[in-house]
């Protein structure tokens, strides 16, 4: 059947109105939701999910990373806002990179100072992910969650063996000895391990001082081994404070807030990458992830 100019015209005009409403849907529902009404407290809860690093880490190269980037922006937003009279951390990460859980535990801790933080891990709650979420007024865990896993660890890669085998030979010009300490080209001297050894001692006796200065421990020798404790022996060794669920932390929250037991929580989430973003990548060629040869870990299970 042949349409008439007037047809086509009307037919053109309908289209443009749908491809309009559609547009004004979508952004319609990727707003934020409604802040709470004004002079009424909330909770708000921010989630820390993935493995806890930089966007420019090489952590970031191996799926979900809980960005230390936004979660500082999102704990900034929570202490600057008035309304927001409590904040709990929902927990479910094996830790990450050891500097930026410390950059998130020290933002944690500067809330903590102003406001009441409680800490709820869902999964996992270890090491790194452990240390930042320290600060908290209290730590409630799922039944079967995991937590503890105190410790750091390095991995140095070498592919000297295999070079030779391909016949690739690889020269350094180094300015000192240990210039080049955990080059993967070739295997580590004495003295490149005991470097190495010094870097992560050095971080683990910080993160130890850090469980000291916030739990009463029951087993440090336990404690201090590495090794990760279901909810239940975490609770009897002090690394928790108890067993519980989600809701169970929010009303905690409330009530440390002083807030009334309807009081609403509200999740606090960073911005979503604009179109542009998602189409390059999430992130431009100045952003990508650069890799170094060593990244001192507070991390359990270690990545694969």
């Amino acid at each position: 059947m042949k349409l008439s100019e007037r047809q086509l015209v009307l037919l053109s005009v309908a289209l443009s109105a749908a491809v309009i409403a559609a547009a004004l849907l979508a952004l319609a529902l990727r707003r934020p939701s409604a802040p709470p009404a004004a002079g009424a407290g909330y909770v708000a809860v921010i989630g820390v999910e993935g493995a806890i690093a930089y966007r420019t880490s090489q952590l970031a190269l191996l799926g979900l990373t809980a960005s230390v980037d936004d979660l500082v922006k999102l704990l900034d937003s929570a202490l600057k806002d008035p309304l927001a009279k409590a904040v709990v951390l929902r927990v479910n990460s094996p830790g990450g990179s050891a500097a930026a859980s410390e950059a998130l535990y020290l933002k944690v801790r500067e809330l903590a100072a102003v406001k009441p933080v409680v800490a709820y891990i869902e999964e996992y709650g270890t090491s790194g992910a452990y240390m930042a979420v320290l600060p908290a007024a209290r730590i409630l865990a799922s039944n079967s969650s995991i937590v503890g896993s105190i410790g750091v660890y390095t991995s140095v890669i070498t592919y000297s063996g295999l070079l030779e085998k391909l016949g690739v030979r690889v020269y350094v010009f180094k300015s000192g000895e240990l210039k080049d300490v955990g080059s993967s080209f070739r295997e580590p001297s004495e003295e490149d391990k005991r470097v190495l050894q010094s870097i992560v001692d050095g971080v683990f006796n910080l993160f130890k001082e850090r469980v000291l200065a916030h739990r009463r421990i029951a087993n440090a020798s336990e404690v201090f081994s590495g090794r990760p404790f279901l909810a239940g022996e975490a609770v009897e060794l002090g690394l928790i404070d108890g067993i519980g669920t989600l809701d169970d932390a929010i009303d905690l929250a409330r009530r440390m807030a002083g807030l009334p037991k309807d009081a609403p929580a509200r999740e606090l989430k960073p911005p979503s990458p604009g179109l542009l973003r998602l189409l390059l990548g999430g992130m431009s060629p100045a952003q990508k992830p650069v890799v170094p040869s060593v990244e001192v870990l507070a991390m359990w299970p270690p990545p694969g």
